[in-house]
């Protein structure tokens, strides 16, 4: 019979976030597919989990050290599939072992554990009840940053990681693409030197020196905040005067004063909604 594929969770700073079941599976399996062998050595050194045959397995080998760590499963072994630091595969190499074992009827568990990408968000105070967009490492390039950044829709938060000394091109990039953005910067997350800050693009690209990896949640422009502000509360406030019989120009007109925005945007606003007749 096959072994498993186990992908396993790490801690992304400090070391205690690790699960007792992630533990135990390091502890009992042989062979340990890593992105970076110095990481897990250190935890593995941590927990006394024993001497381990380490496969390296960052993203420029990934696709010529597949077969190889497919035959050790077909034959058998159990396998565990880390990356440097925290959940396999958000952002990190891995996908097409992952697919290939799937399709090859290779059993692959999952042991869930830490992500940059889950922890900023929890402690940002971001409301994600519209979804949000994850994109990993943007290209380094201005133009593909471009492409990718214009096709996507413009209401909801963008998440990127990026390393400290590119931090500052970036924001400048991304204010030439988006505009200024408020943003929350999660900086060494879970690491002594921690840092979780509400601030804007500008400030930034001005500032120079960052240490450690960064997860950067990047808000909507203040229209669309707006907008969405307005789809909320607007059609809520104009339900108490339509029920009251109020003509819908009066009802706009009310509108507008309450929210600081015109009266044509208000009429407009709630046509769309299908709240008022266009008659």
């Amino acid at each position: 019979m096959s072994g498993c594929l186990f992908v396993v969770g790490l801690p992304i700073g400090n070391l205690k976030d690790i699960t007792l079941r992630a533990l135990e599976v390091l502890k009992k399996v042989k062979f340990i597919v890593c992105e970076d062998t110095r990481s897990i050595k250190r935890l593995l050194n941590h927990y006394q989990c024993g001497s381990k045959k380490l496969i390296s397995f960052y993203k420029d080998v990934e696709r010529e050290k597949e077969e190889k760590i497919l035959q050790l499963l077909k034959n058998g072994e159990d396998v565990v599939l880390v990356s440097e630091a925290g959940t396999p595969l958000i952002s990190d190499p891995g996908a097409w072992l992952v697919k290939k074992a799937h399709q090859e009827n290779i059993k692959v568990v999952p042991v869930p554990g830490v992500s940059a990408l889950t922890c900023a968000l929890s402690v940002a105070g971001v409301s994600l009840q519209k979804g949000f967009i994850f994109l990993g490492f943007l290209p380094r390039e201005f133009n593909r940053q471009q492409e990718i950044l214009k096709r996507l829709p413009q209401d909801l938060p963008l998440i990127i990681f990026e390393a400290p000394h590119r931090l500052s091109k970036t924001a400048e990039n991304l204010i030439k693409i988006l505009g200024n953005r408020e943003c929350f910067l999660a900086r060494e997350l879970t690491k002594l030197h921690e840092e979780l800050t509400w601030t804007d693009l500008q400030k930034l690209c001005k500032k120079e020196k960052f240490k450690g990896e960064i997860t950067l949640i990047i808000m909507p422009s203040p229209s669309c905040e707006k907008e969405e502000i307005s789809e909320e509360k607007i059609l809520k406030f104009a339900e108490k005067f339509l029920k009251l019989g109020i003509k819908k120009k009066e009802v706009a007109k009310i509108i507008a004063e309450e929210f600081k925005i015109s009266s044509k945007e208000a009429y407009k606003f709630l046509t769309d909604k299908n709240r008022l007749s266009t008659s």
